[in-house]
């Protein structure tokens, strides 16, 4: 046989790989970024729709995947190759079902199961803070959060994906906001730390930024300047929070998946980023941006 037959056949065999490889290629964030953080007018194309734009989530926020606010029910929703013997578990608040379409994406390739535990508003730390929703402590997640810990650890994960947002702290039964750091680098490092004991490896997936005002409502309006719906990068990026976090991560080995990267320049956070929408809310990602930004954080979780 011809070295030319030869390679013809490889080229062959090995087709669908090269394609898929070119249909998901790892995006330039830092171009993308920087580059939207020009634009003005609101392009005629984009994904989603800005009717679709509040509804741009998937199954997973729903009630019986995500635990809502007033609930510590411990729902167990499976993604992923669910006959895998290999497990991921995805676990934190909004923002890890916000991040469970790329993550089932990912181990779907690379033959994993994942498991999500997930509840609205509800970090992983062992302290009681306070609920925005209820007015009040947040007890529910205390006990929430006991069972998703029991539960880990009898299935001791190949990977635990840990993601969630700051919340206030509590003093005397009341919430206290200017506590809340003090709080967060107290009591996240003893989390991590005990989440290190229980998982074969774990990952950090910081804070996304969290926008100033309603990027939907801002965008709509007419003849709107787009940049007036960004919000500054030092205003957006929770960076004493994800500073705390990621410091934390350092010590112990774990690694820290930085989100802020992909949709903020050193000055502004836009809405639009390479004719996507970005944010749903102020504080979640589109189900699109999500499933457009795969490839990187694949690229950054490194699955073996």
């Amino acid at each position: 046989m011809s070295k030319k037959v030869i390679a013809f056949v490889l080229a062959i065999l090995f087709l669908p790989s090269f394609k898929a490889a070119a249909a998901n290629p790892v995006p330039n964030f830092k171009v993308l970024v920087e580059s939207a953080a020009k634009i003005t007018t609101l392009p005629k194309k984009i994904t989603p729709p800005l009717l679709q734009v509040p509804t741009s989530r998937k199954a997973w926020f729903n009630n019986n995947c995500t635990t809502d606010f007033n609930s510590a029910d411990l729902f167990q929703c499976l993604g992923g190759n669910q006959n895998s013997k290999k497990l991921i578990v995805l676990y934190g608040d909004s923002h890890a079902s916000m991040w469970m379409t790329a993550v089932d994406a990912i181990a779907k390739n690379q033959n994993y199961k994942v498991l999500l535990l997930a509840k609205l508003a509800c970090p992983i730390l062992q302290k009681t803070i306070w609920s925005y929703q209820l007015d009040r402590p947040f007890t529910e997640c205390d006990e929430w959060n006991t069972k998703a810990i029991e539960l880990i650890k009898s299935l001791t994960p190949d990977y635990l994906l840990v993601t969630n947002q700051w919340k206030p702290a509590v003093q005397d039964g009341k919430k206290d906001d200017f506590g809340t750091n003090t709080l967060w680098g107290e009591e996240f490092p003893k989390a991590l730390a005990n989440l290190k004991t229980i998982a074969k490896k774990v990952v950090v997936i910081g804070n996304n930024p969290s926008m100033a005002t309603d990027p939907l409502r801002c965008a709509s309006k007419p003849k709107q300047n787009l940049l007036l719906c960004a919000s500054f990068t030092p205003n957006a990026d929770n960076h004493m929070i994800n500073k705390i976090e990621s410091d934390a991560a350092k010590s112990l080995g774990i690694p820290y998946v930085d989100t802020v990267s992909i949709a903020c320049s050193k000055t502004l956070c836009p809405v639009v980023i390479n004719g996507y929408f970005v944010y749903f809310d102020q504080w979640h990602f589109t189900d699109q941006y999500v499933q457009f930004a795969t490839p990187w954080l694949a690229q950054k979780l490194k699955l073996q």
